[in-house]
């Protein structure tokens, strides 16, 4: 589940992102501050994302990592980058407080006033990008005023350049919303499920020994195996007791089902937020053709 950030003079504590691994490299200062610049971030408005523009098989976030400590050594380039995600993992360089040079904009407020996040894309872009959806998120979460931008707002150049080529920019952004609005918003289990009802598990699911259990996400027994189970008990902290024997209690909002009809006032995006997927997904799943529009009655099918 992507949290709040824990975060100690500008480092991560946290040891993963919604279960990606994230490393902490930081840069050491070396000569001149082209890398480290050892200047605290007056005012933080937002987060820039990049591409890092190097498709090298080897190029991922060590590997930039590196070559950070690489720059700062050799006293050459004014170039740093806060954090650098690829396909599975995270690592950051230089202290989230402090400022970097990675916008084009000199003293101006891409630099001096934005976390900076470069998207790899050596390997599976698609997948790096999906983590870099998590680690925005996740910095909203610690920093609720904060915009996303991209490095073209600050100085024209066309970057993150993979995201815009392919048209991906706005469904980025609107992912990234709806990872906030998932950790924020309580999820809502199925409605209209009775005491007797049958319900069909198709994911991964913990079973736990008591009803408070499955709701605080402890003591768990075992993973669920997938089937139908009937549902014997709904208790009153939201949990339900299902199978024969009484064999599970389950938390409901955790539950995948399969299609939802659309109500009144709903949206793709608060659709998205309450299975936990994407809009993206979604809109990929259904053949929407504009994300904006659904109507009372539609069934959506869900991931």
């Amino acid at each position: 589940m992507i949290k709040k950030l824990n975060i100690k003079n500008g480092i991560i504590q946290d040891k993963f992102i919604d279960g990606i691994p994230v490393k902490i490299k930081i840069v050491k200062p070396n000569g001149k501050r082209n890398v480290r610049t050892l200047k605290k971030r007056k005012r933080t408005r937002g987060i820039t994302n990049h591409n890092t523009g190097n498709r090298h098989p080897t190029a991922g976030d060590e590997m930039h990592a590196k070559w950070m400590q690489n720059v700062e050594n050799t006293d050459k380039s004014y170039v740093s980058v806060h954090l650098f995600v690829d396909e599975d993992s995270i690592t950051q360089c230089i202290p989230l407080d402090e400022v970097t040079y990675h916008a084009g904009d000199g003293k101006g407020p891409g630099n001096y006033e934005t976390i900076s996040v470069e998207i790899c894309e050596n390997a599976n872009v698609l997948k790096a990008e999906e983590n870099a959806k998590k680690l925005n998120a996740a910095l909203l979460l610690t920093y609720p005023h904060l915009n996303i931008y991209k490095h073209q707002d600050w100085s024209g150049k066309y970057c993150p350049r993979v995201l815009l080529s392919s048209g991906r920019w706005g469904g980025f952004v609107r992912d990234i919303k709806s990872y906030v609005k998932g950790a924020t918003i309580k999820p809502k289990p199925p409605a209209d499920i009775k005491d007797g009802d049958t319900i069909t598990i198709n994911k991964t699911i913990y079973g736990y020994r008591t009803a408070l259990d499955s709701i605080k996400d402890r003591n768990r027994v075992r993973i669920v195996p997938k089937g139908n189970y009937k549902v014997m008990i709904k208790h009153k902290s939201g949990a339900w007791n299902i199978g024969k024997g009484y064999l599970y209690w389950i938390n409901p909002s955790k539950l995948n089902i399969r299609t939802y009809t659309v109500k009144p006032g709903d949206t793709l995006s608060e659709i998205a937020v309450r299975y936990k997927t994407s809009v993206n997904k979604l809109v990929k799943l259904n053949g929407i053709k504009d994300p904006d529009i659904i109507r009372v009655g539609q069934k959506i099918k869900l991931p």
